[in-house]
This record gives structure tokens, C-alpha cells and sequence, in this order.
């Protein structure tokens, strides 16, 4: 991929539903050639668009990050859990571990049978467990919405399901898909993005590694609660940190890093390095990405309402 491709689905990733003029001003090309790009992108699914749903408003509010360590053959180990319905990102990866696992789930109840299930799988050995303290960055979903927006009625979940499967449809195609006018749909649409409930941005093919570099750091922490804020701080200051959590478990912090190239990764990680407060860092490439997903069921949206 070029810069120009990267710097679109950067923009994407940021607003999906962002018009193509405002991307071209953005990009300083013309609208047509942002059009045609993004359809192309779209069309040979190296990006998909669509709608992601906080986890809290789908009860899911504890989240943990699992490495793995794998004997034997690892493709049977990956698509055992491509079965696993609260596993949200899965990826193959280089490094002491050979997998890493991001798990959403109802309660620590609910961790604890997974890894469990996990840990029986034929070749998993060691289980490496963080537990998601607070996230302090995820592109694809915004900051935790007030629980005074965690109340959906049949309108808002139609909604949600549309734009799950087609993140730009236009408030002209939800309006007739839910049998309420366009208005309704982008007053309804507005409000749930801006409570933070949904967020729209793009989602990248990654089952195959590309020319960007997809890495993670796990990073060990010393020192008083202001030079711990400060290296949090640091993190957020990287445009090309995807993700990052303030965790509880083998690291202090965890973050996924989008690079350009390996000379920009390795830039990143010797600046994370050299911050007074961090004591350790490993690091790990995302060789192979087998799922990553934001969708959820509108029978568990539901079910979740009626409750």
C-alpha cells in the first residue's frame, strides 16, 4: 500500500461515514479519486465499514488480553477459537508466544470459563492473563458511554443491526430498511454516536501481513503514579497506537502499534523504552490476524433490553 492509501484508511478508521469531499480536502486530492478508492477498497475487502458497539452496552464489560503459547501445529489452535463467541480479536504472532486473544465477557465468572476452555484446547500451554484495567485507547470504539445512554428501544438496535453490516448506508437506505423517515434515522444515528454507544470506522484485512507492521508492546512499570500517568500520556501522543489499556496482570500497560514500516515501529518502541517510568517492554508482531470484530447479534441486544 502507498502513503495515500494508509492515510485514507487512517481516516476511515476515524469516521466511516466521513464524505468523500471532506476526505479529499483532508487528503488534498480530488473527490472522485477518494471515491473510487474507497470503493475499490471496499469492493476487495481489504477494509469493510460498519458499526461497533461499545462493549458495555452489550453487557460485555470486562475485558482481558490472553497470550499463548502453542505446541504442534497452530492452524488447528486458531480455528478452534474462530468458534468461540465472546473472542473478539485473534491473531498469530511472533515472538516468546504464538497467540494473542482478546476476550469480552459478562463478568469475571464468565473470564474465568473461557480461559479455562482455552486452556483445554489441544496444544495451548502457557496462558500469559491481563486483565483490562482502563482503556485509554481504542480507534474503534470511543470512551466508556454514560450508563444513562445503556437503554435502547426496538428503533435504536434496528439501527445498530443495519449499520453493523454497512457502516455508510444512507439515512435515505435506513429509513427504508427500518420503516421510519430519514429524519429519524439521522437524529436516532447522531445521538448514538455521540453518547458513544456505536462508533462507524473501518476494519482492515489483516490475515495476511501487509506493507504496514501490526505490533504489540506489553510494557512493565516503575515508579510513583505521576511518571506511570506520564508513560500513559506518552502512548496517547502516538497518532499510530491503535490501542492502548492501562492493565492488571503481567504488564502495567499494553498497546497495539499500526506502523508504516519497521523503521517507524522500532522508533516508537526505543521512545517507550527510554521513558523513566517503564522498567520493561516486550514486543510482538501480528503475523497472521485471524478475527477481528465488533459485531453483535440483534438477538443479544435484545435480550440484553428485556432484561
Amino acid at each position: 500500500m502507498d502513503e495515500f492509501d494508509e492515510d485514507l484508511i487512517r481516516a476511515l478508521q476515524l469516521d466511516g461515514r466521513a464524505q468523500f469531499s471532506v476526505l479529499a480536502a483532508e487528503l488534498g486530492v480530488h473527490r472522485t479519486v477518494v471515491a473510487g478508492r474507497v470503493h475499490e477498497l471496499i469492493e476487495t475487502g481489504e477494509i469493510r465499514i460498519h458499526a461497533a458497539v461499545h462493549p458495555r452496552a452489550v453487557g460485555l464489560p470486562v475485558q482481558v488480553n490472553l497470550q499463548f503459547r502453542i505446541s504442534g501445529p497452530s492452524s488447528p489452535v486458531f480455528e478452534r477459537l474462530l468458534e468461540f463467541t465472546n473472542v473478539v480479536f485473534l491473531s498469530e504472532i511472533s515472538g516468546q508466544s504464538q497467540g494473542v486473544v482478546e476476550v469480552w465477557a459478562a463478568d469475571l465468572d464468565d473470564v474465568g470459563r473461557t480461559v479455562r476452555a482455552i486452556q483445554a484446547i489441544p496444544g495451548v500451554g502457557e496462558v500469559q492473563f491481563s486483565l483490562y484495567d482502563r482503556v485509554l485507547r481504542r480507534l474503534r470504539l470511543g470512551e466508556d458511554p454514560d450508563p444513562k445512554e445503556l437503554a435502547f428501544d426496538d428503533f435504536d438496535i434496528d439501527l445498530m443491526a443495519q449499520l453493523q453490516l454497512d457502516g455508510r448506508l444512507t439515512f435515505g437506505e435506513l429509513a427504508r430498511r427500518t420503516g421510519r423517515s430519514a429524519s429519524a434515522c439521522r437524529a436516532r444515528v447522531l445521538r448514538l454516536l455521540d453518547s458513544g454507544v456505536m462508533r462507524i470506522g473501518a476494519v482492515r484485512s489483516r490475515l495476511n501481513a501487509t506493507s504496514s507492521v501490526l505490533s504489540g508492546v506489553g510494557i512493565m512499570l516503575s515508579g510513583d503514579a505521576e511518571g506511570i500517568a506520564s508513560a500513559e500520556d506518552l502512548l496517547l501522543d502516538v497518532p499510530t497506537i491503535e490501542f492502548a489499556a492501562r492493565t492488571l496482570g503481567r504488564y502495567g500497560l499494553i498497546a497495539t502499534i499500526a506502523a508504516r514500516s519497521i523503521g517507524d515501529y522500532t522508533d516508537i518502541v526505543r521512545m517507550i523504552r527510554a521513558h523513566p517510568a517503564v522498567s520493561r517492554v516486550e514486543t510482538w508482531v501480528h503475523a497472521s490476524v485471524w478475527l477481528e470484530r465488533y459485531e453483535w447479534s440483534l438477538d443479544r441486544l435484545e435480550r440484553l433490553r428485556r432484561d
